[in-house]
């Protein structure tokens, strides 16, 4: 299964294209500004859950400010 984002200017194109996909027989759904920007964030706090914890104090010490 794949996906598809189009995105318009104003509600009469993204009801076309909404439109179009119920007419071809595929699913179709619209998402806000704030939805995509949200999945965004999610995608990476995820990305960010991968990756080992590092302390303060060794990144402190790899910019060579430890101490000031």
């Amino acid at each position: 299964m794949g996906a598809i984002l189009i995105t318009t200017t104003n509600k009469t194109d993204l009801q076309l294209f909404i439109d179009l996909a119920k007419r071809v027989g595929v699913k179709a759904s619209s998402v806000s500004d704030e939805e995509i920007l949200d999945l965004g964030l999610l995608n990476a706090m995820e990305e960010g859950k991968k990756t080992k914890f590092v302390p303060k104090d060794k990144i402190m010490d790899k910019l060579g400010r430890h101490g000031k």
